[in-house]
């Protein structure tokens, strides 16, 4: 028993520290998600592998050096000159450097390599962009799922009283069974609403989790009023379109992808030029062979080594047109991501355009709804309204705010998604949404 209640004791000590550790802001939920997200990390590790491309490439330049040697014991004899076999020990070694002088086939490589190594560069990017888009995304779906559940509990308690009212006016003579029977399936309804409302406020919660390794019990709301509404700037579309073919990293990769076949095509065209190299060498032996025993070699060597491809079954030729067709295909994939960048930047400018035109047209019906309701309130007061009434009004006024949370929300992620189609999305613009966030009540 003692144990037990010691278990308690701790379970409720640790209970409040885990509440308080997972209550996120914005900013946090994306530190989280840098260290957590799969496919962050996913594309980190991709990107330290391609990097060790040029190192490899680039190994193909330097000198290579090489050594062996060996150590033996030995027996021989020869037939028919009675002589009793011959034991002996033999020892060699040798030591030799190769130095590419002429290899264009290399040198193709290499710059090939690299390319290789900026493409990772550049989906790394892109991945972490995205990442700060599904992170915001998946922070405000939880947001939209807490108020839905809000709005949905406002109209079960407006059903609640409207069938309460009805059931009233049925035992008093004044009403019927029909709009009891409407009144309870309004209520029924509700219910199942407020139900579903709930579960798609755990899926949001996990969805979150899934991507920061924290579960979101606490999150940050957002201040509707604090966002601050901004054109895009500059203001002119064809800005943004050139500042996307510049930096962003779809097309980026995709103009690695191009350099990366065309130096593949230089690599394949190369193979079948000549290469030189220098190679130097020294060798020692003891006793190597039985025609040497006794005897101790010493040997130095330089020389220049020419090598000359002359036909290898075709090869080459398949190589050099596999190359070209690699360059077709990279050029053409580069103009799709390109005409996808411009139809997604022209589309997001403006649905940003249109984003802040319902933010501002939802802050006034809140503004309405708000009047609506203290109207309602006033008309309690002097026995012109209900307390139906009042919930009526206070639904409304619920979904008003409902509808001015998913317009802010969508104004903020379309800004995220026009600044990450034009590869300048940063932590900066994380930074900047957080300050409009308040601690949910």
């Amino acid at each position: 028993m003692r144990r037990v209640a010691a278990l308690v004791i701790i379970l409720h000590m640790l209970l409040p520290a885990r509440a308080e550790a997972a209550s996120l802001d914005l900013l946090s939920a994306w530190e989280h998600a840098v260290v957590w997200d799969a496919g962050l990390r996913v594309a980190r590790a991709d990107n330290a592998m391609q990097q060790e491309e040029i190192g490899k490439a680039k190994a193909g330049l330097l000198p290579g050096i090489s050594a062996q040697g060996s150590v033996g014991r030995n027996r021989t004899s020869q037939s028919g000159t009675g002589f009793d076999p011959r034991y002996y020990n033999s020892l060699s070694g040798s030591v030799s450097l190769r130095q590419p002088l002429f290899n264009l086939e290399r040198h193709a490589a290499y710059r090939q390599a690299k390319a290789i190594a900026a493409k990772s560069d550049n989906m790394l990017e892109k991945e972490t962009s995205g990442l700060m888009v599904r992170t915001a995304e998946a922070y405000f779906n939880v947001l939209f799922a807490e108020g839905s559940l809000r709005l949905a509990e406002a109209g079960t308690a407006a059903a609640e009283a409207k069938l309460s009212q009805a059931e009233k006016a049925l035992q008093n003579g004044l009403g019927t069974v029909t709009a009891v029977d409407y009144a309870r399936a309004d209520h029924d309804l509700a219910l199942a609403e407020q139900l579903s409302a709930r579960n798609a406020v755990e899926f949001s919660r996990r969805e979150l989790e899934n991507m920061t390794g924290v579960y979101p019990e606490k999150l940050l709301s957002l201040n509707m009023d604090a966002v601050s509404l901004r054109l895009p700037d500059p203001p002119d579309v064809q800005q943004w379109i050139a500042r996307a073919r510049q930096q962003s990293h779809d097309l980026g990769m995709a103009r690695d992808e191009m350099e990366i076949a065309r130096q593949g095509l230089k690599k394949n065209s190369a193979a079948a030029l000549p290469t030189l190299d220098l190679v130097a060498a020294r060798s020692y032996s003891d006793s190597e062979t039985n025609y040497t025993i006794n005897r101790v070699y010493d040997t130095w060597s330089l020389a220049l080594q020419l090598k000359v491809p002359v036909y290898n079954g075709g090869y080459s030729s398949a190589s050099i047109r596999q190359a070209k067709a690699g360059q077709v295909k990279a050029r053409e994939e580069y103009r799709m991501y390109e005409r996808q960048v411009v139809a997604d930047v022209r589309k997001y400018h403006g649905e940003v355009r249109n984003a802040i035109v319902q933010v501002k047209a939802c802050r006034q019906a809140v503004v309405s709804a708000e009047t609506l309701l203290k109207s309602m309130k006033k008309g309690v007061k002097n026995g012109l309204s209900t307390s139906v009434d009042v919930l009526d009004a206070q639904q409304k006024l619920a979904a008003a705010r409902q509808e001015l949370m998913k317009a802010s929300f969508q104004y903020i992620l379309n800004v995220f998604l026009l600044r990450e189609r034009a590869g300048i999305l940063s932590q900066d613009d994380i930074r900047t949404v957080n300050e409009w966030l308040l601690k949910a009540s």
